[in-house]
């Protein structure tokens, strides 16, 4: 097993450079920082908020101003893990998300923290980038572009029940279900693990 930190976004190579980490992040590291042959690479699990976070600068297009970003914050712990620096949050980025799987290779995708988003009466997918009135069919490779770059979202109602000791995915709220439901579709990959609370027990598996 092995785990990778930061994200597909802050990698060296494949991120919104120069807002990146020193490294590559993303499933290349496996081979080149740890030798391991390419043929031998099974399952590639995404992890993935049910909303979108960044510490710093750079583009984000989801990214919210308002309430709904400071309860995201709140709710959700999303502060940085060693300057404590409070992280930008935002919807879900399809387009984001696509681009990681392709770069990346996702065989299926946990979805966590998908609780911190109960409560709120409707909730958002960025499903589309726009630029200049036109749809951008991935990111783009200009910075310049991206910090242009416009989103369009699909809205959906949200839920109020508790999920946190759900342990079957039939057995989420119908809104809940739905919302999950369509990130997997809009992003061609399947979401096997649905994390529904801060605890290791806290784990649907589909």
């Amino acid at each position: 097993l092995i785990e990778g930190a930061n994200a597909t976004m802050l990698d060296l190579d494949f991120g919104t450079y120069p807002y990146v980490t020193s490294s590559n992040p993303s499933i290349g590291s496996v081979c080149t920082g740890l030798g391991v042959p390419p043929k031998v690479i099974g399952n590639v699990t995404g992890i993935v908020n049910a909303y979108c976070t960044r510490v710093g600068e750079g583009p984000f297009p989801t990214e919210l101003h308002d309430d709904i970003n400071l309860k995201l914050r709140q709710i959700g712990g999303e502060f940085g893990t060693t300057t404590g620096r409070p992280r930008r949050c935002g919807w879900i980025d399809i387009p984001q998300l696509k681009y990681a799987a392709v770069i990346n290779g996702f065989t299926d995708i946990n979805l966590t923290k998908l609780d911190v988003l109960t409560g709120f009466d409707e909730v958002k997918i960025g499903s589309k980038y726009i630029h200049h009135g036109q749809e951008l069919k991935s990111v783009p490779a200009s910075l310049r572009t991206y910090s242009d770059t416009i989103i369009e979202y699909e809205v959906l109602p949200g839920w109020k029940e508790d999920i946190s000791k759900v342990k079957r995915f039939e057995d989420l709220p119908e809104n809940c279900k739905k919302y999950v439901l369509r990130i997997e579709e809009l992003i061609g990959v399947p979401i096997k693990w649905i994390g529904v609370g801060p605890t290791r027990d806290n784990l649907i598996l589909r």
